[in-house]
């Protein structure tokens, strides 16, 4: 409930009383010294002695009151140099004052303008780049013995964009775990994405449903680092040729392991409906199979020929020999149960691993013509660099490639819980799941995510609007994600209506000022009264500018920033150069695709 309104009232008189008689009384004092101080100087330019004259308040007055004037004041000077030393002196003095309070009155925002009640720089002190820098030196200890100054922006942090108010760059820490809600062509990838991928101090992921983050920074990653960039290419975004594979069930040891990457495909079911009700029977059926093809050495195809096969036994006997008896009677069970359940569940599941039909696909996780195999283990301690893209829509290898940065988190995180004294990766790894409701859905994202602040992982999830991450892991799973998150980022376009007004609340309310004139026994009066009003309302919200964006980080007011899109910065000719390169390769791969009919 807003509080009651508070009203004052206030005489006109008295407020112009209130600043206009200290003002008079400051230039007097000031008009005052100034003369005297010219005096003074003159007299002993003249060779005459200090002081000429004493100080008083009314020592201007009195100059040019008495009998005599400056002249009797200061016998030895000009009256004529004295008077334009000291209009110098009182201009010098009272000018630069005068301007100053002048352009803040003409640029103070009005009571009820949002900027005065979003964040200011020592608002955001925590997120600049000295603090960010000194943060950094315990948060990442090989550079502990660095001195500040030499730690550069790109080791102090994840560019987020400039304060509004007066263009202070921010940053995330190395703990922090970013959410980002911006519509498309908002400056998600030119602002956020590429930025962050190309001034990641140690190994990066990075994924799209489009070639354009490959185009921007694999070159210039590659140079930079001087190390490997890996890219996983099974629907030919980038056309690019496949030199290595992944195997997919290489790591899948346990049930814990099976159900994971099971829950990678079943979360990309499009049928909302037959997700909810069959999904939780589809998932245990794939971990089930899964888990019998790893134990048997069996490529992840055949659990696709297995769900073909409602009946077959073989996985169940391979379950009980390798000793995973539970899985092998709940697999048994389901096979015996009622015709029509165990269609619906072998059809679900069917539906999440369509993509296992794909030779094209399966050719980057199943043993083939590419012998080097990528390992997520020796990835995150290097500087390397892994592109994962995936077209959307039916077929789509999005359960492989949230399989594969799944993989590699957790490679991280053991990594980190081995590492001796801080028990987090340095450098540290910056994960860019551009498009993440699309080609990234990792099951379990919104349980694990800040978790991974504190191992010296950064994950920056990108979604197009809140409720395109409410569709892939739930009301509650994406109210997690998003209360995990210690840096939100909204951006232009939030036509959710529902998610702007709780962006609304969230920001709160501030008081804002509302005056009335009245007169009456020939005087007037002022009457100013407080209302509440919501500092950003859910209108402004959705109407925010592309290039601009609300920043909620934990602990500190909301603010506004202004983006800093690649373009506007040092790389730009570097970076436009690289997507000129870039999209001329993929110009001929793609003649070369049509003429051979390949992808």
């Amino acid at each position: 409930m807003s509080s009651p309104v508070r009203p004052t009232h206030v005489a006109s008189n008295g407020a112009f009383a209130s600043w206009a008689i200290p003002a008079a009384f400051a230039l007097i004092l000031i008009a005052s010294t100034t003369l005297w101080l010219a005096g003074g100087v003159l007299t002993l330019l003249d060779g005459g002695q200090w002081p000429a004259g004493s100080w008083s308040l009314f020592l201007l007055i009195e100059a040019f009151t008495e009998t005599g004037g400056l002249a009797a004041t200061w016998p030895a000077v000009s009256p004529t140099v004295l008077i334009a030393v000291w209009v110098v002196l009182f201009l010098a003095l009272v000018v630069p004052p005068i301007s100053y309070l002048t352009a803040k009155v003409m640029t103070r925002p009005k009571s009820d303008a949002a900027s005065r009640s979003l964040a200011k720089r020592s608002d955001a002190a925590f997120m600049a780049l000295p603090a960010r820098r000194t943060q950094t030196r315990s948060l990442r200890p090989s550079l502990g013995d660095t001195p500040e100054r030499s730690i550069t922006p790109a080791d102090a942090g994840i560019a987020l964009g400039t304060l509004d108010s007066d263009g202070t760059p921010l940053f995330a820490s190395w703990e922090d775990v970013i959410v980002a809600v911006m519509a498309p062509r908002s400056g998600k990838t030119t602002s956020l994405a590429i930025p962050s991928i190309l001034n990641a101090p140690g190994p990066c992921i990075a994924t799209s449903n489009k070639a354009d983050l490959w185009a921007a920074t694999a070159e210039i990653r590659e140079a930079r680092t001087k190390q490997r960039v890996w890219t996983f290419d099974p629907q030919g975004v980038a056309r690019t040729d496949q030199t290595w594979w992944w195997p997919v069930l290489a790591g899948v040891k346990t049930v814990e392991e099976a159900e994971r990457l099971a829950g990678h495909f079943v979360t990309t079911v499009e049928d909302e409906r037959s997700r909810d009700i069959w999904g939780p029977a589809a998932t245990e059926l794939l971990a089930s199979l899964v888990l019998a093809a790893a134990h048997a050495n069996k490529p992840i195809t055949h659990v696709y020929r297995w769900l073909s096969q409602e009946t077959n036994k073989e996985p169940d006997d391979l379950l009980h020999e390798a000793g995973f008896s539970p899985a092998a009677d709940s697999l048994d069970g389901l096979q015996k149960s009622a015709p029509e359940t165990r269609a619906s569940v072998f059809f679900t599941a069917r539906a999440a691993c369509k993509c296992l039909r794909d030779p094209d696909i399966t050719a980057w996780v199943t043993p083939g013509t590419a012998t080097e195999t990528f390992d997520p283990a020796a990835f995150v301690v290097s500087k390397q660099t892994l592109y994962l893209m995936s077209k959307d829509g039916g077929g789509s290898a999005a359960p492989l490639v949230a399989a594969l940065v799944d993989r590699v988190l957790r490679a991280g995180v053991r990594t980190a819980e081995a590492t001796p004294a801080s028990r987090r990766l340095d450098p540290p790894l910056v994960v860019a799941l551009d498009e993440a409701a699309n080609v990234a859905r990792i099951s379990d994202l919104p349980l694990l995510y800040s978790h991974f602040g504190s191992r010296g992982i950064l994950p920056i999830t990108i979604l197009q609007s809140y409720a395109q991450g409410r569709a892939v892991w739930g009301d509650g799973g994406m109210k997690s994600l998003w209360s995990a998150a210690t840096v939100k980022l909204i951006g232009a376009g939030m036509d959710d209506p529902e998610f702007a007004e709780n962006i609304s609340k969230l920001v709160g309310d501030h008081d804002v000022s509302t005056v009335s004139v009245s007169t009456g026994q020939g005087k007037r009066n002022t009457s100013t009264s407080l209302r509440q009003q919501r500092v950003l309302t859910a209108a402004q919200i959705r109407a925010l500018p592309k290039g601009r964006a609300l920043l909620l980080a934990t602990g500190a007011k909301p603010a506004m920033v202004q983006l800093q899109p690649f373009y506007a910065g040092p790389y730009a000719n570097q970076i436009s150069s690289a997507i000129t390169n870039a999209e001329l390769v993929l110009a001929t791969r793609s003649v070369h695709a049509e003429t051979t009919g390949g992808r």
